[in-house]
Parts: C-alpha cells; structure tokens; sequence
C-alpha cells in the first residue's frame, strides 16, 4: 500500500532541483499555485519504481511486504477460532491511489487519503477451530483478498541539525486503515472432503471481521513504520534548504 509515496512527496515539493536529484523526481515549487496537485504528479509520476524500490536512492521495495505474526484468540460460540498467522507476506500495496493531499509546508505536515484498489497477502496458519458442529486443528497455507481499501495518514516532520547542516526527520506516521472487501481461503481444510472444506471456508468468510479486527492493526503499525523509514531516508538524505529553499 505505497510506501514510496511519500519519497515523491518530500523531494516533489522542491523549489529547485539539486544536482543530486535524480531525473524521474518531478520538481514542485513551493510557491506552486496548487501545490497539492503538483505533488500528486510528482508521485505518478515515480509510480512506475516504487514497486522495485530505488536503490540509488536506498529505498527498499514496498512489496512483499512482510507482516508480524497475527494472533486470534476469539469468536462467537458457533465459530470459534484459535489460529495463529505467520509468514505473512502482502502485495499491492504499490498501487495505491492518493484522493486527496494537504500539505503544510511551513509546519512540515502532510495530511493524505489513499485507496488501494486491491491487496493479496499468503501466509501459513496453525488453527484450532470450531465452527457449528464441525471441528479440525490443522497446519496449511492462507490467503487473502482484500478489494477497496483506504486509509488516512499525517506525517509530520522537525528540523534537526546534522554535521552542522539542517535535515528534515519525521515522526513515526498516524494511519488508520479503512477497510473495504475481504476474501480469506484456508488451504488444506479437511483435505478427504473438499466438499466440507469449501462449506467451512464459506463459514469463515461470514466470520472475516474475526480475522480482519486481528489483521488490521498489524498492517497499519507495519505500513506506518515503512512510510516513515522511507520518508527519513529521503530527508535524511538531502539538507532542508535542498528539499525546502
């Protein structure tokens, strides 16, 4: 969910381009007219290496992006589950949309909303469940689909000195996830009766905010501390007056 967006914002919104800047960082003016929409084609602009990262840079890839592993531990009484989730890996994220930007230059503050059109993510579960009268425990792999999701994000920024020059460093970024469509599918259940297989899966995806409540918090803390270990690296990279003339 597009963690290099926010290396096209913070070297998007120069007034004038440094030698260092490589050729595809649209430069914005601060003085831009509409800044926000500059900024926007900035990012669309590096859209095309954001999935790949930019080592010229030292920006990792955005995707996989690897998740802690999710615990649950809950449910109702016909649908209990037990399960733990590792391995967990997302992709998409480098798709993201940005509806709406507000920047605050003079603060070094960043409001965004982003959809993201489409996510998918694989892991391995171990699970112990009961779901109506049906019981298994068993090991095997998860997926997931996630379709229409969004969140909202400020990043915000203090000015530190650094070998007697001025650099821009972020706080770790706010973001709350709006969640959209899901579609989750356990392989390997009840493999003798692919039958009972499909009807739990189904029974699942009725149950889905049993495992999304779980999921959520763990890809916001996971996007959030990526988004602001990019942006760091960016302005960490180049001085103040560089980014901010």
């Amino acid at each position: 969910m597009g963690s290099k967006l926010f290396t096209a914002v913070f070297l998007g919104i120069v007034s004038f381009a440094s030698a260092a800047l490589p050729p595809y960082i649209k430069v914005c003016k601060s003085s831009e007219a509409n800044l926000a929409s500059c900024i926007i084609d900035s990012v669309n602009l590096l859209r095309p290496k954001l999935k790949e990262g930019i080592p010229e840079l030292n920006v990792p890839p955005i995707e996989p992006l690897p998740l802690d592993e999710v615990k649950l531990r809950s449910g109702p009484s016909n649908a209990k589950i037990n399960a733990n989730i590792t391995n967990i890996k997302v992709w998409g994220p480098s798709t993201f949309e940005i509806l709406e930007l507000k920047p605050n230059l003079p603060k070094a503050k960043f409001a965004f909303k982003v959809r993201i059109p489409s996510l998918h993510f694989e892991g391995d579960y171990d699970i112990d469940m009961k779901i109506l009268v049906l019981e298994y425990k068993g090991v095997g792999p998860i997926t997931g689909n996630f379709t229409n999701y969004s969140f909202d994000c400020i990043l915000k920024g203090n000015r530190i000195q650094k070998d007697g020059e001025e650099y821009l460093k972020f706080d770790k970024m706010r973001l709350r996830l709006n969640i959209g469509h899901s579609r989750i599918t356990l392989g390997n259940l009840f493999r003798d009766d692919p039958i009972i297989g499909r009807a739990t899966n189904d029974v699942i995806n009725d149950n889905t905010d049993l495992f999304i409540n779980e999921i959520k918090p763990v890809l916001e803390n996971s996007l959030a501390e990526k988004f602001t270990d990019i942006a760091n690296k960016i302005t960490l990279k180049f001085t103040y007056k560089e980014l901010f003339p």
